[in-house]
């Protein structure tokens, strides 16, 4: 394959992050000050502050390609970012050198950078950031898929929770790792709803909308994968279920996303819901407006 052909120019001499000319697919000239285009200085918030060489190659993340011209504008080619992205920001920004070698260079990045699910979330974040390419994402999230059993013994349990940090990201890609991991519908369902609680400007119709959205894509991407079909129809189910929940979960999500839970009581929520005859959008604007249910009705009513 491509990869063990590109694995073998390593094995007999070729480096990794060889900037060198001349070794082979894998070299390119990343790193090097030779024929820069620009210089991007990369802060750990005040920490191990570095200098990154870039070429006309970087252009293809249109982030890196604003940054190129920003100082003719009073602004600073200086980014800040986390921490925990330090040891593979630099492989990350490599692979937009050499796209033909995307699938080897997210194996290598997985490899060396993701032992579990929370460093490769970090991983997304970063190449998320950074404005990767769909091609990166692709072989990325193939290589997730591969992984799920590795990186989780409870994959397959109903109360498989993903981490924090898959709640913060943009939803097109909170599905895609979803969708990766395979996690059983309950699970699925469990944690969409996690996500919906973490997202307060996102509806239920606009989830299902974006797991539709991203089913289509991937039946045009992989027509003939049935196991990613029957993946996608799992989400879009999840997704569809998070609006027929019960009326009293749905408005209790609503009102945590709007920082108003603990402010008012069971008895509340369920008198607005009756007032409005389950009407969960009514019932929150009963609650949030102060104007409550009518008089009588916490008590049963008349």
């Amino acid at each position: 394959t491509r990869c063990n052909a590109e694995k073998r120019k390593l094995d007999h001499g070729g480096g990794l992050f060889d900037s060198s000319p001349g070794g082979g697919l894998l070299d390119s000239s990343f790193g090097s000050a030779a024929g820069a285009t620009w210089t991007l200085r990369v802060d750990f918030d005040g920490d191990d502050s570095r200098e990154v060489h870039l070429h006309r190659e970087a252009c293809r993340s249109a982030f890196l390609t604003l940054l190129q011209d920003t100082d003719r504008f009073g602004g600073s080619r200086t980014v800040t970012l986390d921490p925990a992205w330090r040891s593979f920001f630099e492989p990350l920004m490599r692979i937009l050198y050499i796209p033909e070698a995307v699938d080897f260079f997210v194996e290598q990045l997985l490899v060396s950078h993701a032992r579990t699910i929370g460093q490769a979330l970090a991983v997304s974040h970063c190449a998320i950031y950074l404005d990767l390419d769909a091609p990166f994402f692709a072989a990325f999230y193939a290589a997730v898929r591969s992984r799920r059993r590795r990186w989780s013994a409870f994959i397959d349990d109903d109360r498989f929770e993903l981490p924090r940090a898959w709640r913060q990201l943009p939803l097109g890609h909170a599905l895609r790792w979803l969708h990766a991991l395979c996690p059983s519908a309950h699970a699925a369902r469990s944690n969409l709803a996690a996500y919906l609680a973490a997202e307060p400007g996102l509806s239920e119709s606009m989830m299902h909308d974006g797991a539709r959205d991203e089913e289509v894509a991937s039946g045009a991407a992989e027509p003939d994968d049935e196991e990613a079909t029957r993946g996608w129809t799992l989400i879009v189910q999840a997704a569809a279920a998070q609006g027929a929940q019960p009326g009293s979960l749905r408005l209790g999500r609503k009102l945590r996303r709007e920082g108003l839970e603990g402010r008012v009581s069971d008895d509340q929520v369920a008198a607005a819901l009756a007032a409005s005859e389950g009407n969960v959008d009514a019932a929150f604007e009963r609650l949030s407006s102060g104007k409550g249910p009518p008089a009588g009705a916490a008590e049963g009513g008349s």
